[in-house]
């Protein structure tokens, strides 16, 4: 005769288990857990083996619980419920949809208030529930964030000089006019440097290397004097064009993020090539939820 020792229990006789006291018989339970019905009696016989103990009392063809199967019956049950709840769990982990696991993304201002929110309803509505973080700076607090491990996904512009970066994805554009629409300039084909002598210019902070690119531009077509207007991001220049404060020289890329704004854009002659990027960490893998997410951004750009 088998001790208790002698069997190993697994899901499938807690199963039995729900299913009998359910049906009150092991043929019902047989149909309902898609085994056959000495398959069901002989999960039920080891179950009670291994407690040690008679789960139900057998009259006929029907079964009804005993005393010691109605005291243990809440506690087998919620291990069921526990295995059930570990199996999905697991499920979420490996189609990286586990709200215990955020998506992480890191972007500049002139974005997140614009480009991140639509594409983030689009990603929720499609995959579901998924816990995301969104964290926000210029390029070299995102790619310290994306270097370290902080954040799964980044947006940069290239070249970028900080190390353990893996390009996921590379957007070439270049730098436009944004102007108000009822600017003079507005209906133009393409707006010179010596067109730009005469204009009040919103020009982004000397940090960025374009900047620099576009100063020698500036200076060797005699155009030296400061812009009115030194902008933090895309998103405040051209804000500040919309107000017809002056022309904004920015990103194509991230300035038809405004077009709901009043403004036209034309293009800067000569053209200003930009890269930018949506970066990773060498360190490690990317997640799964942020390799869907990468995605949405390939279709973006």
């Amino acid at each position: 005769m088998k001790k208790s020792g002698d069997v190993q229990i697994s899901i499938k006789h807690i199963q039995a288990f729900d299913a009998i006291a359910a049906t009150g018989s092991t043929i019902a339970a047989a149909v309902d857990l898609g085994i056959s019905q000495s398959n069901t009696s002989r999960l039920l016989h080891q179950l009670e083996v291994y407690l040690g103990v008679r789960l139900f009392d057998r009259d006929k063809n029907r079964l009804s619980m005993t005393r010691e199967g109605m005291q243990l019956g809440p506690q087998i049950r919620a291990i069921a419920d526990k295995l059930t709840a570990l199996k999905i769990t697991a499920q979420e982990l490996e189609e990286g949809r586990s709200t215990d696991i955020p998506l992480r993304l890191a972007f500049p201002a002139s974005l997140s208030a614009t480009l991140v929110p639509r594409l983030v309803k689009r990603f929720l509505a499609e995959v579901g529930s998924v816990r995301i973080e969104i964290a926000s700076g210029n390029y070299q607090v995102i790619e310290r964030m994306v270097a370290e491990g902080a954040v799964d996904l980044g947006f940069t512009r290239l070249p970028s000089p900080t190390p353990g970066l893996r390009e996921e994805h590379v957007m070439p554009t270049r730098n436009i006019c944004a102007l108000h629409e009822g600017h003079t300039l507005a209906a133009s084909s393409k707006i010179t440097i010596e067109q730009l002598k005469t204009e009040n210019l919103i020009l982004l902070n000397r940090e960025r290397a374009v900047r620099h690119e576009l100063e020698a531009i500036f200076y060797r077509a005699g155009l030296r004097r400061r812009p009115a207007i030194e902008a933090h991001s895309v998103g405040c220049a051209c804000a500040l064009a919309a107000q017809g404060l002056g022309i904004a020289i920015v990103s194509e890329l991230l300035a038809l993020e405004y077009q709901a704004l009043p403004l036209a854009f034309v293009p800067l002659e000569p053209t200003i090539l930009v890269d930018y990027a949506i970066v990773s960490s060498e360190l490690s893998p990317l997640p799964k939820m942020a390799m869907h997410f990468l995605n949405y951004l390939r279709e973006w750009a």
